[in-house]
């Protein structure tokens, strides 16, 4: 078994507690009033192994603080323990402290964040590297678990049974069925389901079952009221017979009419189709007249269309566009001329400043010796040669200008002479164009006077609706035919009546055949009827079976179930000496749920007073320490509640409230 003891536990500056130094034995008593520090040695203990407090928090505050609560800065927190593990000391260290680094340029460090420091046996060690050890001494679920007599619990139900049916071991469900052929058939349905499953999806067919058995009655007595009532079907069947024997006869009578109604359509038709063929014929000839007049027509128009072409072509492909193209031209002449005027203005500021900077002269006074350029005095031992300077620098100057602005007014003519230029090209183009005008709108002029000889000869030609009436009179075939299709459309074609009451005899008689047939259908209805009738109460009797066959499984499950709770609570509560467990609930319909309940003579843990409650669970870590195989310091708060404890193998540490030790006191 893996033993862990507290030799001697150091704390330094830890969640208010500056410094405490504690030796423990294997009964280790702390006093002192609430607020002392009592849990706060728990706490120190739990973060020194895992970085939480003893209520399974990372984040609490660790940090000392001032009398304003503000926290003190710059100083380290510090849980140092020397432990025994199965006998062997170990020295295990956490530090927590803040970061205060000092930045180029800053006169003051400043607060960069905390770090925590790990020491195993004084050997600094990573966070991972000293949890790891930590783990390899004691889980920390299973260290909870055995250090607080009430965190086990404080687990939720489900998480307590599970820990107790580790502890206990399973009930496997084959082992309990063996011997029990009842038993065993039930196990063999649980291979894909849990029992609480099997029980309710048997429950849901029992219901179904039962509700199906109550509608049955119903169901028949709506097949009893749907039955019509019983008819002579050797009667309806003479009655049918006789009347189809009478359609028959009506029928071969509607023959004899249809024969000679089909005659008479057979010559209607042939008289038509030689009507049309007629028509036909006197469609085309028309059509040839009509032919033979426009071709004598057109070439009397083709003249004058063609003239009219021409006149069209001249306007839009020769006028139009060279009318354009002078519009444009006389922009651009307008364009050059502002131009030109620009330029002669420019040329005559060019002459005028050339003139002014010519006229310029080099002056100089001795007597005051101060210089005609930048009016700074001179030198008087070397005014003659600075004189002659200045003087050069001023005509080298002078001419660097007036060539400046020469080269400028040549460049200015240059432009005037070639916008000239373009300016005498554009006039000619522009008179050329105005020529050409004039000679498309005399030759349009021409075309327009011979266009209008055209349109009077043409006027004075037969119109074409007097050649067709002529060429139309003319024609002996035409005559012909309006005389043969005059005669045929003349011929009347009498269709024979038909007997309406015939048909109106036929229909009345199918209808009744129908009718007829009908009521031979109830016959049928009543059969079919007496059959379901007879389905539903085989129905009725298998259900009832089924329900008995199922009712009596539920038995068996419920049987079994009770052998497996009483089974699986007296394996647990045979690790208990102290505690018992109620593993299952009865409820108010018979059926039993899964639950995790604690006992203490009878009594629920949750009801217990404190004194009960605390041996509860020292006896549950009893038990838990020797299933896990370890063993770790319990601290046992409210221990002035407890007078007489039960007896454990893990080292005890007793938090007792003493009002009147103010400070913390060990014994």
């Amino acid at each position: 078994m893996n033993k862990v003891k507290i030799k001697n536990l150091t704390l330094l500056n830890f969640k208010g507690i500056k410094r405490l130094d504690i030796n423990f034995d294997e009964n280790t008593n702390i006093y002192g009033d609430n607020g002392t520090g009592k849990t706060t040695v728990f706490d120190a203990f739990t973060w020194l192994l895992f970085g939480k407090d003893s209520s399974d928090r990372k984040d609490f505050e660790i940090k000392t603080l001032d009398e304003n609560n503000v926290v003190i800065p710059k100083i380290e927190h510090e849980v140092t323990a020397d432990l025994l593990v199965n006998g062997d000391s170990v020295t295990l260290k956490r530090i927590f402290r803040e970061k205060w680094t000092k930045t180029k340029g800053r006169l003051e460090a400043e607060f960069t964040g905390n770090e925590t420091l790990y020491y195993w046996n004084d050997v600094p060690l990573s966070q991972k590297e000293y949890q790891s050890k930590v783990d390899d001494i004691l889980d920390e679920k299973i260290f909870k678990l055995i250090t607080s007599p009430t965190a086990f619990n404080s687990l939720k139900w489900q998480d307590r049974r599970d820990v107790l049916i580790k502890v206990a071991g399973d009930v496997s469900d084959s082992d309990l069925a063996k011997g029990n052929d009842d038993y065993m058939a039930l196990v063999a349905q649980l291979s894909n389901k849990s029992l609480e499953e099997l029980k309710k999806q048997i429950a849901s067919t029992i219901k179904k079952a039962k509700d199906d058995v109550k509608m049955i009655p119903t169901r028949i007595d709506e097949v009893e009221l749907s039955k019509p009532e019983t008819v002579d079907a050797e009667k309806i069947n003479k009655e049918i017979s006789d009347k189809e024997e009478e359609i028959l006869h009506i029928e071969n009578q509607r023959l004899d009419q249809s024969k000679a109604f089909d005659e008479v359509i057979k010559k209607r038709n042939a008289n038509q189709d030689q009507i049309f063929k007629y028509k036909s014929r006197e469609n085309t000839i028309r059509f040839e007249i009509n032919e033979k007049v426009k071709n004598e027509l057109s070439a009397s128009t083709s003249d004058a269309e063609n003239i009219e072409k021409q006149i069209e072509l001249k306007e839009s492909e020769e006028l139009e566009p060279a009318k354009l193209k002078i519009s444009r031209m006389i922009d651009e002449k307008a364009e050059l001329l502002s131009k030109i005027n620009s330029y002669e203005t420019e040329i005559s500021k060019k002459r005028e400043e050339w003139g002014l900077e010519n006229a310029k002269e080099f002056t100089f006074n001795n007597d005051e010796a101060i210089c005609p350029c930048c009016n700074r005095p001179l030198d008087a031992d070397t005014v003659e040669h600075q004189k002659s300077e200045l003087q050069q620098k001023f005509n080298s100057n002078k001419k660097r200008i007036l060539d400046q602005i020469n080269a400028e007014g040549k460049s200015l003519t240059q432009k005037k002479q070639t916008a000239e230029a373009d300016l005498h090209a554009l006039s000619e183009r522009i008179s050329a164009g105005d020529e050409f005008i004039l000679k498309v709108e005399n030759e349009i002029e021409h075309l327009k006077v011979k266009y209008e000889g055209s349109i009077s000869q043409k006027q004075e030609t037969v119109s074409s609706e007097e050649l067709i009436a002529k060429y139309t009179s003319e024609n002996t075939e035409l005559r012909s035919l309006a005389a043969h299709i005059a005669e045929l459309e003349s011929i009347t074609f009498d269709l024979p009546q038909q007997n309406e009451s015939l048909n109106e005899r036929r229909s009345e008689l199918q209808k009744e055949i129908r009718d007829l047939y009908n009521m031979l259908k109830s016959d049928e209805q009543i059969k079919a009827s007496n059959d379901r009738i007879a389905e539903l109460q085989k129905e009725e009797k298998m259900l009832a079976q089924s329900i008995a066959d199922i009712e009596k499984q539920q038995y068996v499950i419920e049987s079994f179930t009770k052998l497996k709770i009483d089974t699986i609570e007296e394996k647990i509560n045979k690790k208990f000496s102290f505690v018992k467990f109620k593993l299952f609930d009865t409820q108010i319909n018979g059926g039993t749920v899964e639950c995790c309940e604690a006992l203490i003579n009878g009594v629920p843990f949750s009801d217990a007073n404190t004194a009960s409650k605390i041996n509860a669970g020292i006896d549950i870590i009893n038990t838990l320490c020797d299933f896990y195989n370890v063993s770790a310091p319990i601290f046992i708060d409210n221990r002035e509640s407890v007078v007489k404890l039960i007896d454990s193998t893990s080292q005890i540490i007793n938090l007792f409230v003493s009002p009147e030790d103010k400070k913390l006191r060990i014994s």
